[in-house]
């Protein structure tokens, strides 16, 4: 058992209201649509917020250095895995691979949520390898909230709040343009203060095919 008798002398009251600054900084910080500073509020402050928390509410700063060693140790191999793994797993295919459970899934997906629009579906995601279908994937990714028609009436859509973006009414062109758009899809609404449930999408198109979804959904845009 660890030594704690050195850690009397914590003002854990002065900590607990730090971590409450820290959080209300944190939630204020993605209002201001500027990505860097959504950045360093969201996650950097999330680091720093688990520190203190871990270094004083759970002992740390007493524990022996073999403890630090190995809780260092699991984050490095947890940082590993992740950025190892995740860009196989977010996406369908690669150069040399296919994962072809998570393309079957799509379809099973595709086919059971509207059985009106299961051949146009896959119609327009069956293409040549190799060549990037804008309209197969808005409807991969986006259709199911947002729409086909870009009206926000997706099947997932009804069971949000807020509710997902109707593209076809003028209102919400008011104040919005195709650099607004672009980045949206690209690092997901929080970045510009919107709705954290609208999701980056960069880890699974790049910015050509991000263009390309950009211009697809301008296309909704009335007269």
């Amino acid at each position: 058992m660890s030594d704690h008798s050195g850690h009397h002398d914590v003002n854990y009251k002065k900590i607990y209201f730090t971590l409450l600054f820290l959080l209300v900084v944190s939630i204020i910080g993605p209002e201001f649509g500027v990505l860097w500073v959504t950045l360093v509020t969201a996650f950097g402050i999330a680091v720093v917020k688990a520190y203190l928390v871990i270094e004083n509410f759970m002992h740390l700063r007493w524990e022996k250095r073999l403890m630090k060693w190995m809780l260092t140790s699991s984050l490095v191999v947890m940082a590993l895995m992740f950025f190892g793994i995740a860009p196989d797993v977010m996406k369908h295919e690669g150069r040399n691979w296919v994962n072809e459970a998570a393309i079957a899934a799509t379809e099973r997906g595709i086919a059971g949520y509207d059985d009106g629009v299961e051949e146009e579906l896959v119609e327009v995601v069956e293409v040549e390898p190799g060549v990037f279908n804008v309209q197969g994937q808005y409807n991969l990714a986006c259709a199911t909230c947002h729409g086909q028609a870009g009206d926000g009436a997706g099947p997932a859509g009804v069971a949000l709040d807020p509710s997902p973006a109707n593209f076809t009414d003028p209102a919400f062109w008011a104040d919005r343009d195709r650099e607004r758009i672009y980045t949206v899809i690209r690092d997901g609404a929080a970045s510009v203060g919107g709705s954290p449930l609208m999701v980056a999408w960069n880890a699974a198109y790049d910015d050509e095919q991000i263009e390309a979804l950009t211009d697809y959904v301008m296309g909704f845009q009335p007269e």
